[in-house]
C-alpha cells in the first residue's frame, strides 16, 4: 500500500508504518495526517519543479477542473490535493472556502466589494479577485459581521 504522509519526519508513526512496508508516495490518493496538526507547508509544483509552499505565502487556493492552485506572491503552483481536503487541513480562523472553486486567506483579502444577487467581490492582496458565491454569502456576512 502506498501513502502520503503529512507528518513530521520524527514523528512515531513514521517507524510503524516502515514496520508494516507501508510506501510512502506523495503521488498517492490517501493521505496520512494527524488532527488538529499544525500544517506549515503544502508541496506543490511549478514548471515540473516541486516546492514547499508556507502556508503562510498563500493568497488564495482555486481549483480549476482536476487542478488546484496556490496563489501566492511569488506565483501560481499546483497541488495534488483537493480542495476538500485543504479545507478540513487548513486552519479555519486562517482561511475561508468562498465557493466551490476557493478557498481564501483572510489575512490577504484588502477590500470587499457587494455585489448584486447576494454576491461579492473580494480584492486579493496580489491584485487577483475572487468572487464569494450565494451558497457561501451567508457564511461569509457571519464570519465578516457584514
Amino acid at each position: 500500500m502506498k501513502l502520503k504522509v503529512m507528518l513530521s519526519s520524527d514523528d512515531p508513526i513514521m517507524e510503524e508504518l516502515r514496520k508494516l512496508n507501508i510506501e510512502i508516495d506523495d503521488r498517492s490518493e490517501y493521505v496520512l495526517t494527524r488532527r488538529e496538526m499544525d500544517l506549515n507547508y503544502l508541496p506543490a509544483k511549478n514548471d515540473e519543479q516541486t516546492f514547499y509552499i508556507s502556508i503562510d505565502d498563500i493568497i488564495f487556493i482555486e481549483s480549476l477542473g482536476h487542478d488546484v492552485m496556490l496563489h501566492t506572491k511569488d506565483g501560481v503552483y499546483v497541488t495534488k490535493e483537493r480542495l476538500k481536503t485543504l479545507e478540513r487541513m487548513l486552519d479555519p480562523d486562517d482561511f475561508l472556502r468562498v465557493s466551490n472553486s476557493s478557498i481564501v486567506s483572510i489575512k490577504n483579502i484588502r477590500r470587499i466589494e457587494a455585489s448584486i444577487l447576494q454576491k461579492f467581490i473580494l480584492h486579493m492582496s496580489n491584485g487577483d479577485k475572487v468572487d464569494v458565491t450565494r451558497s457561501y454569502y451567508y457564511i461569509f456576512k457571519d464570519r465578516f459581521n457584514i
